[in-house]
């Protein structure tokens, strides 16, 4: 697939994204990806190994699960805002993916948190900058990845391959999945570029946009889930701060293009607030 098409494709998955809880005509589909749905259904399914129609489910309740988790909303008005149409259609289709009700998988938070980022690995107590970010524009490409290194090293390969000859370029990472809920095969890392320069062979989107717990790593990035286990496995749990489903952000501010001590090496994490 060429790289403009690949774009289209990128472009279409991006949408859905960003109105997975809202009903998708199949005419905004096509005109977005310059593909009839059925080709469209055909080329989404080869690359991302799921259908159109299954992803936008996975969305819908994966990110309920994340609001029942992250925030104290009541469970009838997460149904309404991930775009069901009551909470019993929610609680049918949540039970279907995760084998619990909602309400079981809020009553188990504690427990599932400290599962996914055991806490017995603590040694410091975070304390992040609550700040706001407007959204940003960026060039960015896409891996399946369980977040482990090696894939995101072979994505950051590939794209550092373009020339960047603005100094002011910022790179991120999208961690948009969280591993407690997601299955590793479907977990989705962006690696994102933000600069003035012009990349036509990348597709385009808009990342931050509001509130977030700002937290720092600095060291490898073999050690970033140490520093994930205390945010989620301690701070959050010790904390009344409700956090947005919204994608976790990476903001790599020395990394190996301008630090050659990987010791050395700062990450910005950014946990979204409500």
């Amino acid at each position: 697939m060429s790289d403009f098409n690949k774009k289209r494709i990128y472009n279409t998955r991006n949408y859905i994204e960003t109105h997975y809880n809202q009903i998708i005509s199949v005419d905004s589909l096509e005109t977005i990806s310059c593909y009839s749905y059925r080709n469209l259904q055909r080329i989404f399914y080869s690359l991302f190994n799921e259908t159109i129609g299954a992803y936008q489910t996975r969305l819908k309740v994966e990110n309920g699960y994340k609001k029942l988790l992250y925030s104290n909303k009541q469970i009838s008005d997460i149904a309404l805002e991930i775009g069901f149409a009551d909470v019993q259609s929610f609680s049918k289709t949540f039970k279907k993916h995760f084998n619990c009700s909602p309400s079981l998988a809020r009553n188990q938070k504690e427990l599932l948190l400290n599962e996914g980022h055991p806490i017995q690995t603590i040694t410091c107590v975070l304390k992040p900058e609550i700040i706001f970010i407007p959204e940003k524009a960026v060039y960015y490409s896409s891996c399946k990845t369980s977040y482990i290194n090696p894939e995101i090293e072979i994505l950051w390969d590939a794209i550092l391959k373009n020339d960047f000859p603005d100094s002011n370029t910022e790179y991120y990472g999208v961690v948009a999945d969280d591993i407690v809920i997601t299955e590793k095969s479907k977990c989705t890392y962006d690696a994102c570029i933000a600069t003035s320069s012009l990349i036509k062979n990348l597709p385009t989107k808009s990342i931050f946009g509001g509130n977030y717990a700002r937290f720092f790593h600095q060291g490898s990035y073999e050690t970033l889930e140490e520093t994930y286990q205390q945010i989620y496995g301690g701070w959050f749990l010790d904390n009344d701060f409700e956090c947005s489903h919204s994608p976790v952000i990476e903001h790599y501010l020395k990394n190996e293009a301008n630090c050659d001590n990987e010791a050395d090496y700062l990450t910005a994490i950014f946990i979204p607030l409500l």
